[in-house]
């Protein structure tokens, strides 16, 4: 069994877009798994005692932990990053169709920073919603303090942004989502054309934090659907099979 996890919240629904890459991996591997739900506070002191590494430096050098983590009980691997636990899953639990397809490496890891490289616009729409609406107190406080005065908020009780700034902040997560979509053909259903891919997941994952944020019932979430012709709203319903939660 593998343990997958993930952060906390109010309804012990994901949210993080980083940790839905690795639960719509293990979905699509159809490995067993579980997810242990854990606030960012006590992420640094449970990889620690689990064993995980870091991910990456913070600014003064000391090592920084963050999620997904999964922990492998039949192989005692313990593997940290979603792209890193997608070719995990490859080696150790292989099918027909794999999350990151032979020679296809270098150029998965070039979309997804892509994809990566230009989602600020979005932070800023989710991020604020995040905290007051979806996580519990201990995480809201760590991402208050941590994340806000990346976006230049520094009080969220009395920070709103204008109709006309949403508006304009949204445009930016079009065009985001926008230079994707220039990028496939018209038929393409997948971003490898007929494939499905963990790059479909990397895309994927954005919404999945977006409609937490937002809310599935909400005026944005269906504007965010209708964009490019549909094409996210085919791509959603398409992988509805593999966002079950274990």
């Amino acid at each position: 069994m593998i343990t997958l996890y993930d952060f906390d919240s109010k309804t012990k629904h994901p949210w993080n877009v980083s940790v839905w890459k690795a639960r719509y991996s293990l979905n699509f591997k159809k490995v067993p798994y579980k997810t242990i739900w854990i606030e960012y506070p006590d992420i640094e002191p449970t990889m620690k005692k689990l064993g995980a590494r870091p991910t990456s430096l913070r600014g003064d050098g000391s090592p920084m932990y963050t999620l997904p983590v999964i922990h492998d009980d039949s192989t005692g691997a313990i593997i940290s990053d979603s792209a890193l636990i997608a070719e995990y899953l490859d080696k150790t639990y292989p099918t027909s169709t794999e999350l990151i397809p032979r020679g296809t490496h270098t150029l998965q890891a070039a979309f997804r920073g892509l994809i990566e490289s230009k989602m600020f616009p979005l932070g800023l729409l989710v991020v604020p919603e995040l905290i007051r609406e979806v996580v519990n107190g201990p995480s809201a406080e760590y991402m208050t303090s941590h994340y806000l005065p990346k976006f230049g908020i520094s009080d969220l009780a009395t920070w709103t942004l204008s109709e006309e700034q949403r508006i304009a902040e949204w445009d930016k997560v079009k065009e985001l989502l926008g230079s994707v979509h220039v990028m496939m053909k018209a038929e393409d259903k997948w971003i490898m054309g007929d494939e499905i891919s963990f790059a479909d997941f990397a895309v994927a994952s954005v919404f999945e934090m977006i409609k937490a944020a937002v809310g599935k019932g909400s005026e944005d979430w269906k504007r965010v659907l209708s964009w490019h012709d549909g094409r996210w709203d085919r791509m959603m319903t398409e992988l509805e099979r593999y966002r079950a939660i274990y």
